[in-house]
């Protein structure tokens, strides 16, 4: 009997359950090596089956190689006796954007616009690593505290969902949110999941799908054939572009990319904005999909259902599908998987290219007319190990206040302020900021304006713990490094161990890490330091060039 309690592999200690959906329950759990919460996602599905358990570990390990702020991290993936296939994943404090539409019922055009460009983001993410989303619907978007979004269940539903059978009322659900390529039997491709968030935005703005049915066949012959009905009066006509665009039959109408996609939402709520620079080819058709007639329409019917049933995981549109499936508010950079310090400012220095972190599009350098002017002058100080200090020119007279953005998260400030503190950092925490005025007409330009200037600091290293030496590592089998230290420190909390690109932590007392999740015949590198609330040591090698590397055997 699975419940509270359970421990899966002497380790994921399950404490409360958090929501069920088609594939499997989600649980909050303990990790008892690493002291932290996680996400544990118990799949429904025969692990005696190899071809399943093999197909979702292929899922699970690719899943674990995207690193970005909107994409729920994969820590951990077991095949339990008793329990099953299991997935566990960072925890998040927060809700499932189903959940917050039965209590809302409609979202401003602001607020579905931030998560309209934060879920792209996130999905153009994994499909430069070739991953398509598959079912981008609100079950599978969670919204944190700060109103921030992240995409779950990446590629991991369609491994599961090719094990067994779905009710017809949970295909319906999925059904809804399908473009009308793949409901002929075309393949997912990014501009698929981008349909399926305009269908996401729809629904925000309208509370209502934009096509709905009894039945798999009626559900498909509208995705196919009608145009969506209009959106309600109040949703400006740059919103109204940017989710009819994202609702193109044709799927080379739609959006090009994730990132572009992102850029005009942040655009659309810009008065001046004009709508031909995000036009909606409503009346564009993907060629092929229906002849006409109802042999035809079966036709695709059934190809919807043997795409949801071996490619979606399917969960009705209000069916909440627990939302805490991510860390909770872990301090840190926008570069670290892990919770505590991320890697240093002269670390980033020494990683391989590619590695800095890809801030979001920051929307129009257009202002509404009555906007406040743009501010100028903005700086970051680091002012302790957990706080940096910005501080601007105040340009405009008829500002209501000020919006700081870090690139994933925004804090205000009221009206003729000059500074904000952005505190509750980890220190050494390497973080970058634009600010823009507000009132009640609309927002100025952000400060820095161009797209890739940002304003950057560092917070304070501290006064850490004694730094580790002796950082070894070593193949632990084709998919996992062993790493090894020496602990020179009696009051450190943790550690931080790097590879370059990504961080990872440890609890207190330890002296070693397997980074798992590796593809066989991987070269990877490593440095390692200690942390705790007062500060962190250096990085171990400590040369800027050194590191310890190693190379997994070829499977």
């Amino acid at each position: 009997m699975i419940g509270a309690g359970t421990v899966l592999a002497e380790r994921y200690e399950l404490e409360r359950h958090i929501a069920g959906g088609g594939m499997g329950d989600v649980w909050a759990g303990h990790d008892r090596v690493l002291g932290r919460t996680v996400a544990v996602k118990l799949l429904r599905a025969p692990s005696g089956e190899p071809e399943f358990v093999e197909r979702f570990r292929a899922e699970a390990r690719t899943m674990a190689t995207i690193s970005h702020p909107g994409v729920v991290d994969v820590y951990d993936f077991g095949d339990d006796p008793a329990a099953g296939v299991y997935l566990v994943m960072r925890y998040i404090d927060g809700e499932s954007l189903a959940r917050t539409l039965e209590r809302e019922e409609r979202l401003s055009p602001a607020v579905t616009m931030r998560l309209v460009a934060e879920a792209a983001e996130a999905l153009h993410a994994a499909h430069e690593k070739g991953v398509m989303h598959r079912d981008v619907k609100p079950g599978n978007l969670l919204i944190r505290p700060d109103g921030s979004t992240v995409l779950t269940d990446f590629g991991i539903a369609r491994s599961a969902a090719a094990t067994h059978r779905t009710s017809t009322g949970l295909l319906l659900g999925t059904a809804s949110y399908i473009a009308p390529e793949r409901a002929g039997g075309q393949p997912a491709t990014a501009q698929s999941d981008l349909y399926s968030l305009g269908i996401v935005a729809y629904l925000c703005l309208a509370g209502r799908l934009p096509f709905a049915g009894e039945s798999l066949l009626q559900i498909a012959l509208r995705q196919a054939n009608d145009e969506p009905p209009p959106l309600p009066d109040d949703v400006p006509p740059a919103v109204r572009a940017v989710v009819l665009r994202a609702l193109a039959k044709d799927p080379g109408a739609r959006w090009p990319s994730g990132p572009a996609m992102a850029a005009a939402a942040r655009e659309a709520l810009i008065p001046e904005t004009v709508a031909q620079e995000a036009p909606a080819p409503a009346g564009s058709r993907a060629r092929g999909l229906l002849v006409g007639g109802v042999a035809a329409a079966a036709v695709v019917a059934i190809a919807t259902a043997a795409v949801l049933l071996s490619g979606d995981d399917p969960k009705t549109p209000g069916a909440a599908t627990g939302a805490t499936v991510e860390a909770a508010a872990e301090a840190g950079g926008l570069g670290g998987l892990g919770a505590g310090p991320v890697a240093s400012s002269a670390a980033a220095s020494a990683r391989p290219s590619g590695s800095v972190p890809v801030l979001p599009p920051t929307g129009s350098a257009k202002a509404a007319a009555g906007a406040p002017a743009a501010l100028s002058g903005l700086r970051a100080t680091p002012v302790s190990a957990s706080a940096i200090r910005l501080q601007w020119t105040d340009t405009a007279a008829n500002e209501t206040g000020f919006e700081v953005l870090n690139g994933a998260a925004t804090r205000t400030a009221g009206a003729g302020a000059t500074s904000l503190t952005w505190d509750g950092l980890a220190p050494d925490t390497y973080m970058c900021f634009k600010v823009r005025a507000v009132n009640a007409a609309g927002p100025s330009a952000w400060f820095p304006a161009a797209q890739q200037d940002w304003v950057c600091a560092t917070s304070l290293a501290g006064t850490g713990p004694a730094a580790p030496s002796n950082l070894s590592a070593t193949p632990l089998g084709p998919t996992g490094i062993r790493l090894q230290w020496t602990d020179n420190a009696s009051d450190e909390t943790g550690f931080t161990v790097i590879n370059g690109t990504a961080s990872r932590t440890t609890g207190a007392n330890v002296s070693s890490y397997t980074w798992d999740g590796l593809t066989p015949g991987t070269y990877m590198c490593f440095k390692v330091r200690a942390f705790n609330a007062a500060g962190v040591s250096p990085y171990t090698p400590a040369a800027q060039e050194s590191w310890a590397c190693t190379t997994t055997p070829a499977a």
